[in-house]
């Protein structure tokens, strides 16, 4: 009897492996129903997923669309603005003499595009080539889509500012500055309370100041377009512009 009984407690036990199986199935069914769900994406949202991977990486090499990848195209960073898709569609169609020459990064929630001074001016800083002005223009038309505000940044190489007639790198680099933050506000038509414009002479180098190459890289303007401010600095720059901005205790008057 007690053979027969010992049988009965046997024959009465679960199935561990087939119940272990059923519940993976279970899971992994779940898992594929909720992956087909968010699986249809609009064209915007396409958009955005891309813009954002161009953001994070630069580039995909080769024209490589990230949705033959067999991988989400879905960024973990949030999805880029209008204005980010702007700024890559505007550096994807610039002309090839201007590749190199206009760079763009991400830095902490802001756009930073950085021109080349032989793009903007030529041997006289005081004026910007006629030339830059379609690249400007089209700065403009993205920053006219917003209210954030913007900032513009010259800087120059390590030779002294008296070999390239200014008493100074900071006098050169401010006037590079006041040079493209003067088109914004006067052809661009935006508002100068937006802006603040200031030189760092050659404090901030991108490359080494050992040959003609290096030297040409650290000769730029960047303008950081500031997406994340907080709501109460943008709802400042909806007001009429005074036509003046305030600089290190300086008045400057955009004209």
């Amino acid at each position: 009897m007690a053979i027969k009984k010992r049988n009965r407690d046997d024959e009465s036990k679960p199935n561990v492996g087939l119940v272990m199986t059923i519940s993976l199935f279970l899971i992994l069914l779940t898992f594929f129903i909720l992956l087909n769900s968010i699986a249809v994406i609009d064209e915007q949202k396409k958009l955005l997923a891309i813009g954002s991977l161009l953001g994070a990486f630069g580039a995909l090499p080769g024209g490589i669309s990230p949705s033959k990848t067999g991988e989400s195209i879905m960024s973990p960073f949030a999805p880029m603005t209008d204005e980010r898709l702007d700024i890559v569609e505007l550096l994807s169609r610039m002309d090839k003499m201007m590749v190199g020459q206009v760079r763009r990064e991400s830095n902490r929630g802001r756009e930073v595009i950085t021109i080349s001074e032989s793009v903007l001016f030529g041997a006289d800083k005081h004026q910007l080539k006629p030339s830059s002005f379609p690249l400007l223009n089209k700065i403009c038309g993205i920053m006219r889509k917003g209210d954030y505000p913007v900032e513009i940044v010259g800087h120059t190489d390590s030779r002294p500012g008296e070999d390239k007639g200014f008493r100074s790198n900071w006098e050169l680099s401010s006037l590079m500055a006041i040079q493209v933050l003067k088109y914004f506000v006067g052809k661009g038509r935006i508002s100068a309370e937006r802006f603040s414009a200031y030189g760092r002479g050659s404090t901030h180098p991108v490359a080494s100041n050992d040959t003609r190459e290096s030297r040409a890289q650290n000769r730029r303007v960047e303008v950081i377009l500031d997406f994340n401010a907080p709501l109460y600095v943008k709802r400042i720059f909806k007001k009429r512009p005074a036509g003046t901005f305030t600089y290190k205790n300086f008045d400057f008057k955009v004209f």
